[in-house]
């Protein structure tokens, strides 16, 4: 059981940017489990709630990038004995 855990700045595009913390061992392949996130995220076929229908029949994704990426690890690539993957709040003054 590995429980040490690394930081991830996730680019959200547009100057958004969120910190994540996920074990040590993901946030070294974080670009590859970006990847497959991508993949899982943006196929048709997959049931992850994030497709909406608009009144004319167009399917988009709406999601929020850090939370859906932190969702998917925690189902798709952590298992139980692994510490959990979660965003950092933001701090506003």
């Amino acid at each position: 059981m590995q429980n040490d855990i690394s930081p991830i700045l996730l680019d959200l595009g547009q100057g958004g940017y969120r910190l994540i913390l996920a074990p040590t061992r993901v946030a070294q392949r974080a670009r590859d489990y970006q990847i497959q996130f991508d993949e899982w995220l943006y196929a048709p076929e997959t049931d992850h709630g994030y497709w909406r229908t608009s009144p004319d029949g167009t399917r988009a994704l709406c999601y929020d990038g850090a939370e859906a990426f932190v969702k998917w690890l925690n189902e798709y690539v952590l298992d139980e004995a692994d510490c959990r993957a979660y965003i950092v709040p933001t701090l506003h003054f």
